[in-house]
């Protein structure tokens, strides 16, 4: 539903109650934060409620910089895996080609025709990160097959609920004359089916509850800290000095004159001290004492690590991906890699794929259709747990040497010859669910598999023989 004029947009208001909001585009309440820029990426990114307290970017880059830092390396690392369509087969998965179905071939291929799936996912990626809200305009043919997916800015799209029906609309705003043209209008209410909404951090079964919203005060502390060193950088590195003395000058006319040329001399020695860098040379008893804490003494450099680390735990990043190395060393980099896809990269992956597999298809192709992101490529981050589990499957029988070739990062090309070949242990036998002996290991007799190399099944047999006498008569007894 599109609406480019009045009347239209009456007939919706009238017939959806008394819903708030712009309903048309000639009305800018509640839009006005669009007409922000990068100087409030609160409201660009669709947060909202610290405008009327000056920005938040202006204000506190430090901190959203290292915010942004942060969603932006989990972009990157999602962004490498690429998202194929599968389809349930019994108990297991394989994949669709691109010519079986229409949603196979567009997560072949591209999104729309503005942007590759790497684009798609980065900007998708850093919109949820970022404000915990990510949302996609599906266009779709007239039988419902979904044609292409556009990337809207969270700042630029709000739901509505429609009065008293309880239906959900989004509203969807063109602020820049890229979006006007990518989305062909200028301010267009839609269906809830017509838009993928990622939410993340769920606060009121709507919206995710942005993580710039909920890190102010340790933006607000890491400002203040950075204030503090451009402060002291700004004027040199020189802190306020006092000179002190146990002199006493008196209460005359020549005490006075005697205080004000020491005063005199004193402004004049330090002003070619920071010009010129002459030394100071006091007398009379001086001391010089610095009134205010530098850098060290009020532990900046301390505090501002501790806050970052809480920024990468508000955005549930390693230290290490956005270069924060004070705690890291080579003995917990593995571990921290393999924390960093359990808990970061699985569990966001996990919930766009469950998204999508309801936007793009009908209940009852759920349990049927999927589409999933590559785990391998996501794994690749801890090439030490990848290079383990291709080891592990490949010495276990689990994989042929072609799947392992295919699941390395740098994909080789399937071999020649004997590449759907396995590797299996031959000293173990392989038992039917029934205890027959499919196939004996070496040096085992395939009747009596428990035989060793270079034993006789006659010797085994005689000392089985014994054991089960032994067994029989201490249970008799």
């Amino acid at each position: 539903m599109s609406l480019t004029d009045p009347a239209t947009s009456d007939a919706v208001a009238k017939a959806a109650g008394d819903v708030p909001g712009p309903l048309t585009t000639t009305d800018s309440a509640g839009w006005d934060q669009f007409e922000f820029g990068w100087s409030d990426v609160s409201d660009f990114l669709g947060i909202g409620g610290r405008a009327a307290r000056g920005g938040i970017f202006g204000r506190d880059a430090v901190g959203m910089g290292l915010a942004i830092q942060c969603a932006d390396r989990k972009a990157q690392d999602i962004a490498k895996a690429e998202m194929l369509l599968w389809k349930r087969k019994g108990r297991g998965w394989t994949m669709v080609e691109h010519t079986q179905h229409p949603v196979a071939r567009l997560l072949m291929t591209r999104p729309n025709d503005q942007h590759t799936w790497t684009e798609f996912w980065r900007m998708m990626i850093m919109h949820y990160e970022l404000a915990q809200n990510a949302y996609a305009l599906k266009r779709i043919a007239t039988d419902g097959t979904v044609l292409e997916l556009i990337p809207i800015m969270p700042g630029r799209c709000r739901p509505r609920v429609a009065y008293p029906s309880g239906k959900l609309f989004y509203e969807i705003f063109a602020g820049t004359e890229y979006e006007r043209a990518v989305l062909g209008e200028t301010y267009m209410i839609v269906p809830a089916d017509r838009i993928i909404h990622l939410r993340g951090r769920l606060w009121d079964g709507l919206y995710g509850l942005s993580s710039l919203a909920l890190g102010t005060p340790i933006f607000d502390l890491v400002s203040a800290i950075a204030d503090y060193q451009t402060n002291i950088f700004g004027n040199d590195g020189k802190q306020p000095v006092v000179f002190q003395t146990d002199k006493v000058f008196g209460d005359g006319q020549m005490a006075d004159a005697a205080f004000r040329r020491l005063k005199q001399q004193l402004t004049d020695k330090i002003r070619k001290a920071s010009a010129n860098g002459d030394p100071i040379l006091l007398e009379a008893g001086l001391e010089a004492k610095v009134i205010a804490l530098n850098a060290r003494d009020g532990q900046t450099t301390e505090s501002f690590n501790q806050q970052v680390m809480r920024i990468c735990g508000l955005m549930n990043t390693p230290p290490h991906k956005i270069y924060a190395l004070e705690a890291v060393a080579y003995n917990n980099m593995a571990a921290m890699n393999r924390q960093y896809y359990s808990d970061c990269l699985h569990p966001t992956t996990h919930g766009i794929q469950e998204k999508f597999r309801n936007a793009l298809f009908s209940v009852d192709d759920w349990p049927v259709y999927s589409p999933q992101f590559d785990q391998i490529a996501l794994q690749a981050t801890d090439l030490e747990a990848l290079t383990k589990l291709v080891d592990t499957a490949m010495k276990d029988g689990l994989m042929t040497f072609d799947e392992a070739r295919e699941v390395m990062p740098f994909r080789l090309n399937p071999l020649a010859g004997g590449g759907d070949q396995r590797m299996v242990p031959v000293n173990m036998s392989l038992i039917a669910a029934d205890g027959t002996v499919v196939q004996a290991g070496t040096g085992q007799n395939p009747t009596q598999p428990g035989a060793g190399e270079g034993e006789s099944p006659d010797n085994n047999a005689g000392k089985r023989a014994g054991l089960r006498l032994a067994y029989d008569a201490a249970g008799a007894a």
